[in-house]
């Protein structure tokens, strides 16, 4: 059931959504009402950049002795935002689901030496890794206790905003400044790139996911709020909820551009606009006939990692610029 429940995430975030040595301690108890609230949204309970720290999460406190160097990571998601602070887990899941299907992050972790935990995440691995710290998500909170022996442990949402998630996570590992300097450079480059895009306002844009059958997943949660808003795009209108789309209820939402992000779950071959080619509705698409179609190799684009943001941005900018 542990496997069933990992690998549904995924095709969740995907589909629809889709590391001096560092000793501790853990408490659940004498949590203040306001620490309660704090733990609950994943919140880092530290302002200090120094160690040790005291770390407030989903499961109580944990005191960070010392920096972290060997850090492990039973969530697949969580390697992204390591990586994107340079720094890599010695152990972590889905490694090799990584590296055969989600191309922006595979180029980051190329030639690390990390672990591959598997996709149900095996325990005794994560023993043997010998980590200072692990860092999991809610989806092992059952496994607190048990994470816990093994070394000191913090839990924190699975889908949480992705920069508070990114901060988070700086402050656990003690590299806030990088955290800082990477929001800051993509907040940068938002700007810039909503002046330089700022003459497709008033074109609708569309990201979808194509499922087969001529079906699409969509989203309309905010996952794509730093494009739209921070790029200044205009979403389509009359799109009114989440979740599957036929291609009838697509030519009648007509976008004229539209981003087709790969299912690495179900790949389709040569392409989507290979296998709609034939289709009298798909070809009747303004997007279509403007050739205004961009398929996206990343399949991590909706889900709630930084790099789906961090690298987002660029391929948005390279499919709508000038």
């Amino acid at each position: 059931m542990r496997g069933i429940k990992i690998v549904s995430l995924l095709i969740i975030v995907a589909l629809i959504g889709l590391v001096a040595g560092c000793g501790g301690t853990n408490s659940e108890s004498s949590v203040g009402e306001k620490d309660k609230h704090s733990q609950a949204e994943g919140k880092v309970n530290s302002t200090s950049s120094t160690f040790p720290r005291t770390i407030a999460h989903l499961k109580g406190e944990t005191v960070i002795e010392a920096k972290p160097i060997k850090i492990a990571t039973p969530y697949i998601a969580f390697v992204d935002y390591l990586a994107v602070l340079d720094e890599y887990p010695i152990a972590a899941q889905g490694v090799d689901t990584i590296r055969r299907n989600f191309p922006s992050l595979s180029k980051r972790v190329e030639g690390k030496d990390i672990m591959d935990l598997g996709m149900e995440v095996d325990l005794e691995r994560l023993l043997s890794a010998q980590p200072d710290l692990i860092i999991a998500a809610d989806d092992m909170k059952d496994q607190y206790e048990k994470l816990s022996q093994i070394a000191p442990t913090v839990i924190f949402p699975q889908a949480g905003d992705w920069r508070d998630t990114l901060q988070q996570i700086a402050e656990v590992i003690g590299k806030e400044d990088k955290a800082k300097s990477v929001l800051a450079e993509f907040d940068r480059k938002s700007a810039e790139y909503k002046q330089q895009l700022a003459f497709r306002s008033e074109e609708s844009v569309m990201f979808a996911m194509y499922g087969g059958k001529e079906q699409f997943i969509t989203w309309k949660d905010g996952r794509f709020d730093p494009f739209y808003k921070g790029l200044g795009l205009k979403p389509v209108e009359g799109m009114i909820s989440d979740g599957p789309l036929t291609l009838e209820s697509l030519a009648g939402l007509n976008p004229d551009h539209l981003f087709i992000i790969n299912n690495w779950q179900t790949p389709i071959q040569g392409g989507v606009k290979e296998a709609m080619k034939n289709s009298k509705v798909w070809n009747g698409l303004n997007a279509v006939k403007n050739n205004h179609i961009y398929e996206l190799e990343d399949p991590s684009l909706p889900g709630p990692m930084a790099l789906a943001k961090i690298d987002g941005i660029e391929e948005i900018m390279k499919a709508l610029k000038k």
